[in-house]
């Protein structure tokens, strides 16, 4: 179990004092968000990344996501800060992530945003939800063509490294096809993601430490954004 200096209880909710969170606003954002708020379980602080722009960036259903995002981190009282840009790797970001006392920051950042080995290099560990089951499907868009292949859909979390999913693997799980598969992008993905970021926080409270399922994350495929007639023969395929 963790100390009193790394977890403090507020109002029956478990914050996580040495674990922050860079957080685009994003839908799968606000799932992680509302899962953590149900498990009564939340990261000491946050960083928002919210999107200036008229564009909808990956992983949005619209452009002005951000204003629930903010209500809500307020009506939890949970500390943020809203970032001066929506890059992950811009100088400003990097220098925020830095100054942080927190050394691990859940990412939950804009589809496809990858880290560079500038913010890699900040001592940081960054845990992250890959949306497929490592190290057979890594990539972009995978859970279509896990799909495809088992009828599953999958998600593991690691901590990031500069290979592509190749980070060490804490926690993978398998999960059966949704019934309905017209939401993968924004809503069953996202729930698998968000059982195993519990699971992977809860068990760091138990032990006390990032116990890991696979440490030589090697090997498997690296997939690339799924052709439309694929992701439709996916979305066609029986639960």
């Amino acid at each position: 179990m963790l100390d009193h200096y790394q977890i403090e209880l507020k109002e029956l909710i478990l914050i996580i004092t040495d674990v922050a969170m860079v957080a685009a606003d994003t839908t799968r954002t606000k799932y992680y968000l509302d899962q953590l708020i149900k498990n009564d379980l939340l990261p000491g602080y946050i960083l928002l990344l919210l999107n200036s722009d008229k564009e909808i960036l990956p992983g949005q259903k619209n452009s002005a996501f951000e204003c629930g995002l903010v209500q809500l981190l307020e009506k939890m009282k949970i500390k943020y800060d809203i970032a001066p840009n929506s890059n992950i790797n811009s100088p400003e970001v990097i220098s925020l992530i830095s100054n942080r006392v927190e050394q691990v920051f859940i990412f939950s950042g804009f589809g496809g945003a990858l880290l560079r080995n500038n913010i890699l290099s900040t001592g940081k560990k960054f845990l992250h939800v890959h949306g497929g089951y490592l190290p057979d499907y890594k990539g972009s868009t995978t859970n279509y063509y896990s799909l495809i292949d088992e009828n599953t859909i999958g998600a593991s979390s690691i901590f990031l490294t500069k290979e592509i999913d190749g980070g060490p693997v804490l926690i993978r799980r398998k999960f059966l096809a949704p019934k309905n598969r017209t939401e993968i992008d924004h809503i069953h993905d996202s729930e698998v993601r968000s059982k195993v970021l519990i699971e992977t926080l809860n068990n760091y409270i138990k032990y006390g430490e990032w116990n890991f399922d696979l440490e030589n994350n090697k090997g498997g495929e690296t997939f690339y954004i799924i052709h439309p007639v694929l992701k439709h023969l996916a979305i066609l395929g029986k639960g």
